[in-house]
């Protein structure tokens, strides 16, 4: 293709984005990026009766957390301001020449196109009350019939139906196609897609309150935006060959049609909540990094055909390519996602990750941050983890029974022994750094003929008070001196009763 790579995510501010959502947004994205074209992000609020507060606030706030820049189109304050806004007190904007991009605000737009539709014999005036359309769908119910609208003032002539519309009554404007014929349209994932135009429903395009329904909307925004790919949730596809139709109807160009294999929990079910369908920003609060989940979401329907998992940013960038996008449907694995998370992290050296820790959470001492993190750098999963995970580094008697002091084929005597001998080292040590300790603790056992498993393990279990822990000498160097002394004679006295 030789136009120029224009792709929009296209949300609805009707709740919270979830990983479903973001990963459509984050596909798009990296298109854009690789082709070097164009992303664009255009809000459908179109149905304003399940509009959500805040909801057009999270998604952009999610897109600004996974580094997705917009170029063009609703966006939070200009990515060129000298003076950037807090997390969650942002401005909203609109930029490019393509706007509005609020559908809400391109009414007349719709409307003149559909008038377009009707002018071609592409759409026609329907005049059917609610009360018309519950009958007509408890009938075909009764008959275990499809829901379908049964084509009523079809045959109306414009001039009768705008003499009606002159009298007051309400209308809507519905699609007309051919029946008896198919429509054919090719998928960049799932080829050639074939559909029977009689299994097709005449849709509402315009609505009795002048709002257009998602189908006029997004093929006339998408025309006179010069979207180059559709990218969507496979959800979608069902209704592309009316899309598809109406671009024939007004004789536009159609875009590339992309359509994206939907996730999946670990149950082969749709992903719910219980899944860990919830909000992107759910994710960023307990502590993941932006880079590991937008690693992680570009693996969910997308496959570079390597045996490599983790993709710095500029890597996702260069190896994506919409033609290694998975048909199957990828599964949403919450334990690969802290897998993941945690190799992120472990990347990341001592001072940049305390750093990330302290922004994570303002109000943890920076002091105690320098002192744990060697201890858990290495176990830690998320920055939620944190706290816990170091709780026991905090001054203050260990609660742990005394069984666990002692060896695996030992007894309580040698136990006590042991500690008894590793505290007399401990004293002797000045150097107090955790591969000093290291050094002599390994130096007396190889001198004395010591297993260094009988001499370290209830040491271990007196400092930490876990049977499994961190490595004991960085965390005998980030108690200090004293609390380490002190846990060691705790471990005795328990020993000894």
């Amino acid at each position: 293709m030789t136009k120029k790579i224009r792709v929009r995510f296209a949300p609805s501010p009707t709740g919270i984005p979830h990983v479903g959502n973001i990963r459509t947004a984050l596909f798009a994205w990296l298109y854009a990026r690789h082709a070097k074209g164009t992303f664009i992000v255009r809000i459908e609020d179109t149905d304003q009766e399940r509009l959500v507060a805040g909801s057009l606030e999270a998604i952009l706030e999610s897109l600004s957390w996974l580094g997705l820049d917009i170029d063009e189109g609703v966006r939070n304050e200009s990515p060129n301001a000298k003076v950037q806004m807090p997390r969650g007190e942002r401005r909203i904007e609109e930029a490019g020449e393509f706007g509005p991009y609020f559908q809400s605000k391109r009414l007349a737009i719709y409307k003149q196109y559909a008038e377009e539709l009707i002018q071609k014999g592409h759409a026609y005036y329907s005049f059917a009350s609610p009360e018309q359309l519950d009958a007509l769908r408890a009938e075909q119910s009764a008959k275990k019939m499809p829901p379908r609208y049964d084509g009523r003032f079809d045959t109306q002539t414009v001039d009768e139906a705008r003499e009606r519309i002159k009298a007051g009554e309400q209308y809507t404007v519905r699609m007309r196609f051919d029946r008896g014929e198919t429509t054919v349209f090719h998928d960049a994932i799932k080829g050639s897609v074939s559909v029977a135009n009689d299994t097709l429903d005449d849709q509402v395009l315009l609505k009795s309150d002048g709002f257009p329904t998602y189908h006029l909307a997004s093929v006339v925004d998408d025309h006179l935006m010069n979207i180059s790919h559709v990218i969507r949730a496979d959800e979608w596809l069902a209704s592309t060959p009316k899309h598809v139709l109406l671009y024939r109807a007004f004789g536009w160009d159609e875009p590339v049609w992309v359509h994206l294999p939907i996730i999946l929990g670990t149950d082969k079910s749709k992903l719910s909540k219980r899944h860990g369908a919830v909000s992107v920003l759910a994710y960023r609060d307990q502590g993941f990094l932006p880079d590991a989940m937008a690693n992680y979401l570009a693996f969910l329907g997308w496959n570079p055909k390597t045996d490599q998992e983790l993709f710095s940013r500029a890597l996702l960038i260069d190896s994506f390519d919409i033609e290694k996008i998975n048909k199957n449907n990828p599964i949403f694995d919450i334990e690969k996602l802290r897998w993941m998370n945690s190799k992120y992290i472990q990347q990341m050296d001592v001072p940049a990750l305390a750093s990330a820790l302290s922004a994570f959470d303002p109000l943890m001492d920076a002091a105690f941050i320098d002192r744990a993190l060697p201890v858990v750098h290495d176990r830690l999963e998320t920055f939620g983890e944190f706290q816990a995970l170091t709780e026991f580094l905090k001054p203050g008697e260990l609660q742990y029974e005394a069984e666990m002091l002692i060896p695996k084929k030992s007894t309580i005597t040698a136990a006590c022994g042991m500690l008894s001998k590793g505290r007399v080292i401990a004293e002797g040590c000045d150097d107090w750094y955790a591969e000093s300790l290291r050094q002599t603790f390994f130096d007396y056992c190889d001198k004395q003929g010591i297993k260094k498993g009988d001499l370290l393990w209830p040491l271990r279990v007196a400092v930490t008070g876990m049977e499994r822990s961190p490595d004991l000498f960085d965390t005998m160097a980030a108690l200090g001196k004293d609390e380490s002394m002190n846990r060691i004679q705790t471990a005795i006295h328990k020993l000894e009763k």
